[in-house]
């Protein structure tokens, strides 16, 4: 459990470090970075899906069921919510499910990182979010589903 818990903490750490220096991270990973495999990018595609579809929904029940206890999620304008409060907050209106490209994804464990951009027509609270901006993505893999524990929004107001 302890170990767990390490694993989980460095890596909404990490989430932290990335989001401080976003753009420099950004345009520091290669062009051609790839996922770990085909295979690990398609599951990472799915579950960003998922996230982002219960999200579209504004179903809070199904994002209560998909973000872990230790879920953290945080915006380009510093609002910051938990597992607790997410789910009933003013989501995001999100017209269309969003194109994912340049997606990096990178495995350990039960832990799956993904980074990506993001094409989406997308408002919160209202206000129109930059259509085209990283985000980064960690999962938690219990059992057979990927529980999302932290999400970073990097699309600024507009």
């Amino acid at each position: 459990m302890a170990s767990m818990l390490n694993r989980v903490l460095l890596v909404v750490l990490a989430v932290g470090v990335y989001g401080a220096a976003g753009a420099w991270l950004s345009s520091v990973v290669p062009a051609g970075a790839k996922a770990e495999s085909v295979a690990v990018e398609a599951e990472a595609r799915q579950a960003i899906n998922i996230f982002f579809g219960a999200v579209m929904n504004n179903d809070e029940d199904a994002i209560a069921g998909i973000v872990a206890p230790e879920f953290q999620i945080q915006r380009a304008n510093g609002t910051r919510y938990d597992a607790a409060t997410y789910p009933m907050s003013e989501l995001p209106i999100i017209a269309e499910m969003p194109e994912l490209e340049d997606v990096v994804v990178t495995t350990e464990g039960d832990l799956m990182v993904a980074t990506y951009n993001i094409n989406v027509n997308e408002t919160i609270d209202g206000k129109v979010i930059e259509a085209f901006a990283p985000r980064m993505t960690v999962f938690r893999k219990d059992d057979d589903k990927w529980l999302v524990v932290a999400h970073a929004n990097f699309g600024s107001s507009q």
